[in-house]
């Protein structure tokens, strides 16, 4: 939003994009390349940055790889002015896109069965492992020259110790992708933490991952061991739930789908932990009224709850976060997003199923955003209703004063008040409903009012 960008100063950033062709992108990962790397080809300090790489590169591509190409082009060209990493997908395949230095990069096509997950460090190792690439000219031909290169099996040169290694590994980013690998993998993966570990980018996980998943992982916050911040007083931990982020995003491309409605993506405005993903299709026409609302830059410092679901979200975040407030409203809140959610992803695939059968693509579109519309104002209503709620049950319990009193005496018992967790009245089961599909030939009516 406007006042967002003027408050903290930030230019208009794209963290995720698709497009009529079925084409995704995101590129808010940044990375760390080593000293001798960036010695040797400096980072241009006028070049490519993440925040105008998704959609520039987004609004010229029909295909993932055409997308990587792009990207790549505008290195060559421009420079980079930044280390960072790439994931573009289309209905066929997902590239990954190393960015190390000011003109070296490295992309790779990812195997169709396997996983990734990362948190702000590179991991690509072998270019021989995947079954196809793209890289700068001069990738092994500079670190070769200017004696920075590592070579490792039969002699290939080793991307992840050339460019990065271990000399850029940091607890901060190394403790979030271990713990992607033992949430996805855990029989492949130790429950011990080490951060000399080499955690390979691409890796089977132990059953098929769904959306529902990601989501739960965006979420995670090293529950059940010694980082976490809630269970074990951790103030010094990066975890991957955030309660800063400004949103956050998980992409879906259906296979099976017409290219022009086959992306969605799963929306959580505000940080994911208390807030909830909602559904945006490529051939939605527009996002509903509160999601698409745009706060002026002249009230950069007004918190409206009223009108901006960013605001809700962050609240509810803040509000439950502290160990004592997760048992009382955290915990049901978030069971309470997560069926709304189970529903949206099965109501969702529903849609595009009902949707790829009908002629009509302006109807179809309709169709899709008014789903899409709907369930993003029940969430923000729901949003409001969870926070009014946790409000007024924290509001009415004494912070300071948590013994409990005789009721005949009012001598404290010293017998601590515990807070029973809230009752949530409002329905999940609401988030099931979707449209008919309107008959061939009618003309077409929001269903929602």
């Amino acid at each position: 939003m406007n006042s967002t960008r003027a408050y903290n100063g930030f230019n208009q950033d794209s963290t995720a994009c698709t497009n009529e062709y079925g084409v995704a992108m995101t590129m808010s990962v940044t990375a760390f390349a080593n000293n001798a790397s960036l010695e040797a080809d400096p980072l241009v300090p006028e070049g490519l940055t993440e925040f105008a790489a998704v959609d520039l590169v987004v609004c010229q591509s029909k295909t993932a790889r055409e997308a990587v190409e792009k990207l790549c082009g505008i290195i060559d060209k421009y420079g980079s002015s930044e280390s960072n990493i790439a994931i573009i997908s289309d209905q066929n395949e997902t590239w990954y896109v190393e960015m190390y230095t000011g003109h070296q990069y490295a992309a790779v096509k990812m195997p169709k069965d396997k996983v990734a997950v990362f948190g702000n460090e590179f991991t690509l190792e072998y270019l021989s492992d995947y079954e196809d690439n793209i890289t700068s000219k001069n990738l092994t031909k500079l670190a070769e020259e200017k004696g920075f290169a590592v070579h490792g099996k039969n002699n290939e040169i080793n991307l992840f110790d050339t460019y990065s290694g271990k000399e850029m590994t940091f607890d901060y980013s190394h403790r979030r992708t271990w713990m992607g690998h033992q949430l996805l993998s855990p029989s492949n993966y130790s429950a011990d933490y080490n951060l000399n570990a080499m955690y390979h980018l691409c890796f089977t996980p132990d059953k098929n991952v769904s959306i529902e998943d990601v989501c739960q992982i965006i979420r995670n916050r090293f529950e059940g061991t010694e980082f976490s911040p809630e269970e074990n007083g951790r103030i010094d931990v990066r975890v991957i739930g955030t309660d800063t982020a400004l949103s956050v995003h998980a992409l879906q491309v259906f296979p099976d789908l017409p290219a022009e409605m086959s992306c969605v993506s799963w929306v959580s405005t505000g940080p994911a932990l208390y807030g909830v993903f909602v559904p945006v299709s490529n051939d939605c026409l527009n996002v509903s009224e509160a999601y698409g609302a745009n706060q002026a830059a002249k009230d950069k410092e007004t918190f409206d709850t009223d009108h901006y679901p960013y605001y809700v979200f962050k609240e509810l975040n803040t509000r439950c976060l502290e160990p004592e407030d997760y048992q009382a409203y955290g915990k049901p809140i978030r069971a309470y997003w997560k069926e709304a959610e189970h529903n949206m992803f099965e109501g969702m695939s529903k849609v595009n199923k009902k949707a790829a059968t009908m002629n009509d693509k302006d109807a179809r579109a309709k169709y899709i955003t008014a789903y899409c519309n709907e369930k993003q104002t029940q969430a923000f209503n729901d949003g409001k209703v969870l926070l009014d709620d946790v409000i007024w049950t924290q509001n009415k319990n004494s912070k300071t004063l948590k013994l409990k009193l005789n009721p005949e005496t009012h001598e404290l018992t010293g017998e601590k008040i515990e807070i029973p967790p809230i009752n949530i009245t409002l329905n999940a089961t609401k988030y099931k409903n979707i449209p008919e599909a309107p008959d061939e030939g009618f003309p077409f009516k929001l269903p929602f009012t």
